[in-house]
């Protein structure tokens, strides 16, 4: 689900989005001195103490002051040490003549895309060591309420699988492609993909990917025989 966070007389808003282990942040306005730069503080801040990877959206910011670029670098430099990165992708002409002005444009990771930094910090990059290091099956749930997801993620964590959660099928098939998880599930209200039927959309990606669509009710089912069903699923 997209988040949105908005301050009431700032010149900065926030749109969020997990997409599977990454957290992707549309930045609207001004980076500036003051209200500006303590939300971005605290928004990226908590964002990597809970994700690790954060990605920064930049095609909609305007302007960047001396403290809003020390603040991102602060911020880079607290992803890094918690072995996280913070990428930047969108940045406009205006803002990468100012980065190579102070000389600071080699500290950042800077994509043209989000697709292209979620799948730097997957596949691995300068700063970014990958996620390539966990052997479980990768199974990647396309579900748009946040409740249902979290309940995925824990019973597919406790089967021995490495699930990769996310609210729409454009995110997913940037994580297909990113992770090669051979397994998706998906809300039987994520059947259809701008008038395409999802599965031939995912097949584009993968065509030998495995796609089964959970139940309508799905949400609403008893927690065990919800489980059990979907387990049964994954190993058919």
């Amino acid at each position: 689900m997209l988040r949105q966070q908005r301050g009431c007389s700032m010149n900065l808003r926030l749109e969020s989005r997990a997409v599977g282990e990454v957290f992707v942040i549309q930045c609207h306005g001004r980076i500036t001195t003051g209200a500006e730069v303590l939300h971005l503080h605290a928004f990226v801040g908590d964002s990597i103490a809970k994700h690790g990877d954060v990605v920064l959206q930049f095609d909609q910011v305007e302007f960047i002051d001396s403290s809003g670029l020390g603040a991102l670098m602060r911020m880079v430099q607290a992803a890094r040490a918690k072995k996280g990165d913070l990428k930047l992708c969108g940045v406009s002409p205006k803002i990468i003549k100012m980065l190579e002005m102070t000389h600071l444009l080699p500290q950042f990771e800077i994509y043209d895309s989000v697709e292209e930094a979620i799948t730097a910090a997957y596949l691995g990059s300068r700063y970014s060591p990958g996620k390539a290091g966990d052997a479980r099956p990768r199974v990647l749930c396309v579900y748009d309420s946040s409740d249902v997801r979290a309940f995925l993620r824990e019973i597919l964590c406790a089967a021995g699988y490495n699930p990769l959660t996310t609210a729409n099928i454009d995110d997913a098939k940037i994580l297909l492609r990113a992770t090669k998880a051979n397994k998706v599930l998906i809300s039987s209200r994520l059947q259809s993909f701008y008038g395409r039927p999802t599965r031939k959309a995912l097949e584009e990606v993968d065509p030998n990917i495995s796609v089964a669509v959970l139940d309508e009710n799905f949400a609403s089912q008893d927690p065990g025989e919800a489980a059990e069903k979907l387990l049964q699923t994954l190993s058919a």
